[in-house]
């Protein structure tokens, strides 16, 4: 496979300012527009015990005015320089996007920095928003994917703090009051814990602006961020303790609900985005139920049509992850579809993969690879993951290397050890008894 120009990636510029912040810059010389991420270097699981959804509320509120701005004057500050602007709260990281033409980059940026810094706490506001936080827990009961992923990640992760759920609970939420928001606003948005990332047409100037913005007279150094990464390989002794919280038990949890389909996830624990089979075991997630030709799929959904969404993805978290077959079908099918999902695990562990399957795997993860880089705004993410996940920048090229590097004995040592169908967990959202 040709890479063309990504064969000779050039790495983001990389400075640290005295606060210790880090700044990464991507310039696209071909784009016509800017993407600036501010990325915080902790999630839901860094939280303190008893504030879960605590970061997850933080997002919102910075959107609620600042001691300079109010809600509707940041609003109204974007709209009026044509910015489009995002956040999201994972259980590793937070980031807040923003695009934006070149010429209008330096309000963006001041308009950002204070928003994040500056926020004002407001106690109204506060109430205000834990009303639409609470609301948007309910909205998550509602959906049976969601109230189902939350179970299925519970009994998998354990006392992991990655089993809770990244939007807390109606108690947790209603508990933050001032006080403890700017106290733990100060803590999660300092220097150490925030990587600033910018890619699209640049300019010096817009270096200067982040640099003003971002810098210690705005941001001080606060705490170290919680977490340094460290070797692919890094090992995480605590693994052994989430396995025996989740498989001392029951393989199964059905959830009886009143729906018209089933919705299912099987599945197991898996690796860290560190660890040495994070590459192989991504591959054979898209092996078994990844594409339109992967196995799951092909059995499941074309040769016997026993579900319309089917499909297999992997978590991979900071220190812990987990591999799973989600989808739905009709009740009527729910034990047929088990069935064939673990004959399908059973087959490969017996036959194994073919030449054939790993060739066209590696196509499509290689692919995959070069088509997430397209665009202003996936390489600033990109390059903030990086620096949060692997302390480095990580070049197609190493990636893609590794890909073609991964042979049909470490997919099978993938398969034996997070596929053999006797230890797979099983959860079911729906009309279980049917």
């Amino acid at each position: 496979m040709n890479l063309g120009p990504y064969q000779n990636e050039a790495p983001p510029r990389r400075e640290v300012l005295e606060n210790g912040a880090v700044i990464l810059t991507v310039p696209v010389s071909s784009a016509h527009s800017v993407a600036l991420g501010v990325w915080l270097r902790c999630g839901t699981q860094d939280e303190p015990a008893g504030l879960g959804g605590l970061i997850h509320f933080l997002e919102h509120m910075v959107f609620k005015g600042s001691h300079k701005r109010s809600t509707f004057d940041i609003a109204c500050l974007f709209d009026g320089i044509g910015a489009s602007i995002d956040a999201f709260t994972t259980k590793d990281h937070v980031g807040f996007i923003v695009n934006v033409l070149p010429e209008y980059f330096t309000e963006a940026s001041e308009a950002l920095a204070d928003m994040l810094l500056q926020p004002a706490f407001d106690e109204d506001l506060i109430l205000l928003e834990q009303d639409v936080v609470c609301a948007e827990i309910l909205e998550a009961r509602d959906s049976p994917e969601d109230l189902l992923n939350d179970a299925f990640v519970a009994r998998l992760y354990g006392k992991h703090p990655r089993s809770r759920p990244i939007l807390g609970s109606h108690e947790t939420v209603r508990s933050f009051d001032a006080p403890m928001l700017r106290r733990e606003h100060e803590r999660i948005f300092s220097g150490p814990n925030m990587v600033i990332s910018v890619a699209g047409n640049l300019d010096e100037g817009m270096r200067n602006a982040v640099h003003e913005h971002f810098g210690p007279a705005a941001l001080p150094s606060g705490r170290a961020a919680p977490d340094t990464p460290g070797r692919d390989d890094a090992p995480f002794a605590a693994v052994d303790e989430v396995m025996a919280v989740a498989h001392h038990s029951d393989l199964r949890l059905d959830i009886s609900s009143p729906l018209q389909q089933c919705y299912f996830e099987i599945g197991n624990l898996g690796v860290h985005y560190r660890h040495k089979d994070r590459i192989p075991l991504g591959m054979l997630t898209n092996i078994l139920g990844g594409g339109l030709s992967s196995r799951i799929f092909q059995s499941v959904r074309e040769r016997e049509g026993l579900a319309y969404s089917i499909y297999n993805y992997t978590d991979m978290g900071r220190e812990v992850g987990l591999v799973s077959c989600a989808g739905s079908c009709s009740p009527d099918k729910r034990v047929r579809l088990e069935e064939l999902v673990r004959s399908e695990y059973a087959r490969l562990l017996g036959g194994g993969v073919t030449s054939e399957e790993l060739a066209s795997n590696c196509a499509q993860i290689k692919s995959q690879l070069v088509f997430s880089l397209e665009g202003v705004t996936n390489q600033m993410g990109r390059a903030a993951k990086d620096e949060i996940y692997y302390g480095r920048f990580l070049p197609v090229s190493e990636l893609v290397n590794r890909v073609d590097a991964v042979g049909q004995d470490d997919i099978m040592r993938c398969a034996e050890q997070y596929f053999a169908p006797d230890n797979l967990f099983t959860a079911v959202h729906g009309p279980v008894g049917a």
